[in-house]
């Protein structure tokens, strides 16, 4: 078991880039769809402004890794991009005094944003990890959900990115309108065909304010039956771990030794310092904050924006580290759990899992509580009951 010391000397960065070409159907997160009147190198300087007033967060960080997302990070003018990663480098390690170690730097990227100059220039700004965005490899699948991508440019892109990169990682979304589990399977053999480390599998989310969400409400598409929402799991599982992929997280699989360091921190409580509009940070302990979703302000104040942020209660922590524990296959320790709440909070989170226990959803074993195959499948209602 890490212990919370050693947690605290590690910590992550996300870059939250807010640009898009256009938006996904499914989409949700903060972004502006036009490139019209971007200054990356105004908006460069002011994550890198906004870091550096914010550095002291990272004090005693000796291991870090940096996350930039989006909207459309591989968008991004790449010498902006190389200066940007490289001063917040910099930055932090002028601030510590020492080398500072990063093990883990991520850029998302869209498949058809992919070609050799650009994948050159991710590699040089100390990029070694990739996380493309590809969802499908049916063309009307991606069509409906607005993907600019095709199947074609996802293999044309992979086979780029893997000349330069050995740690790459594909996104898929399951229950898609139209998708069905013959579908599905032929993209999951030709996800395991390419043979990225990494693999992250997402059901489709109908989130409040997306433009699939209004499909739906005006019964222009139909939603997946539960029932084969659940098939579908089923099939990514068992292909996936068949073709030598653990599931580490209940979203996420990965080739041996090649788990998301800097996603796996999320789940660990690990502290983050998000930069960028709409990003959100942790301590690590008890405050998160958030920066505002305003680009253009975020531009203008030269990323000195008014963060919000809210102080978890006792009772939020609890909640917190039962839902994030129990998302990954080493689940819920439960002395880290006593440590942090008390004996009387461990027995009563163990009255309460008993019932899950015996009903084969839960497993005690070596002082932790982990989620069954047959548990995963029903993770938020046994979450909730936990709480």
């Amino acid at each position: 078991m890490i212990s919370n010391t050693e947690l605290r000397r590690r910590g992550g960065i996300y870059i939250h880039v807010p640009y898009c070409l256009g938006k996904c159907t499914y989409c949700s997160f903060y972004s502006v769809a036009s490139l019209k009147t971007v200054d990356w190198r105004a908006f460069a300087k002011s994550v890198v402004n906004e870091f550096q007033s914010r550095v002291s967060e990272a004090d005693g960080w000796n291991e870090v890794t940096i996350y930039i997302g989006g909207g459309t990070p591989s968008l991004m003018e790449t010498d902006s991009l190389i200066w940007m990663v490289g001063r917040i480098r910099e930055i932090i390690e002028e601030r510590n005094g020492r080398t500072i170690e990063f093990p883990e730097i991520t850029i998302e990227v869209n498949p058809d944003d992919v070609d050799g100059r650009k994948a050159r220039a991710w590699k040089d700004a100390g990029i070694n990890r990739v996380s493309m965005g590809v969802q499908s490899m049916i063309d009307t699948e991606l069509a409906a959900i607005s993907r600019r991508h095709d199947a074609g440019q996802v293999r044309e892109s992979y086979e780029i990115l893997r000349r330069y990169f050995r740690n790459i990682s594909l996104d898929l979304i399951f229950g898609l309108p139209g998708q069905t589990l013959s579908s599905l399977k032929n993209t999951l053999v030709e996800f395991i065909r390419m043979k990225p480390e990494h693999i992250s599998a997402y059901s489709l989310m109908y989130e409040e304010r997306s433009a699939l969400t209004r499909q739906l409400q005006k019964g222009l598409i139909k939603e997946q039956a539960e029932d084969t929402a659940v098939d579908m799991f089923c099939l990514i599982n068992s292909l996936l771990c068949g073709a030598g992929y653990e599931r580490y997280e209940i979203s996420n699989y990965s080739l041996p030794g090649k788990r998301s360091m800097h996603n796996s921190s999320y789940w660990e409580g690990i502290p983050y310092i998000g930069l960028g509009p709409s990003a959100h940070s942790y301590d690590g302990c008890a405050v998160r904050s958030w920066n505002l979703p305003d680009v253009k302000q975020y531009i203008r104040k030269k990323g000195l924006t008014i963060h919000e942020e809210e102080h978890l209660s006792d009772a939020e922590r609890r909640e917190e580290m039962i839902m994030t524990r129990l998302r990954v296959s080493e689940g819920l320790n439960i002395s880290a759990f006593a440590d942090e709440f008390g004996e009387k909070e461990v027995e009563l989170l163990l009255k309460k899992s008993r019932p899950f226990i015996e009903r084969g959803y839960i497993v005690s074993d070596s002082g932790c509580l982990i989620l069954t195959g047959s548990g995963v499948m029903i993770s938020d209602e046994i979450i909730s009951s936990l709480f």
